[in-house]
């Protein structure tokens, strides 16, 4: 069992609001509210949830990492900066990571926060850019869209 305070620790530390837990777990906003107040025990499939979202993000983050790492093994070096792309909205989250779906931009978000730290452990500076559909589109032409590819843009700006 998860305490009420751990709860909503998780829950804001993966930058999910109350309301989208709610939707989730197919219950009223209050019942959250009651779970994260104590006055109700929080159910273990939304505390499965919650550690399953935060297990995802962190294993996001460890590809990314062995990513680097391997980088360095082949060129001998770290790459001096990582440009790591930020989503505007939901739906553009969704549209280029649909891995990421039902989850919001704010718990993209916390996965590049959680990305930075990592990065920063290892001296890789990092910059965060906003994805642009539209140019991204443009740019991509006859391409496919993938990670490499929307990295590859997101180097070019």
């Amino acid at each position: 069992m998860v305490a009420a305070a751990h709860l909503k620790t998780l829950r804001e530390s993966l930058g999910l609001t109350a309301q989208w837990l709610a939707d989730q777990a197919g219950v009223r906003l209050r019942s959250v509210q009651y779970w994260e107040s104590g006055r109700s025990k929080v159910p273990a499939d939304v505390c499965n949830m919650l550690k399953n979202i935060d297990e995802s993000l962190n294993g996001s983050v460890e590809r990314a990492v062995e990513h680097i790492n391997e980088v360095k093994a082949e060129t001998g070096a770290y790459p001096e900066e990582v440009v790591l792309i930020r989503y505007r909205t939901d739906d553009d989250l969704w549209q280029f990571r649909e891995d990421m779906r039902p989850l919001p931009t704010t718990t993209h978000a916390e996965m590049l926060a959680r990305m930075r730290r990592e990065f920063a452990k290892i001296n890789v500076q990092t910059q965060i850019v906003y994805m642009d559909a539209n140019a991204y589109l443009t740019w991509l032409g006859d391409r496919v869209d993938d990670e490499a590819a929307r990295s590859e843009w997101a180097l070019s700006l």
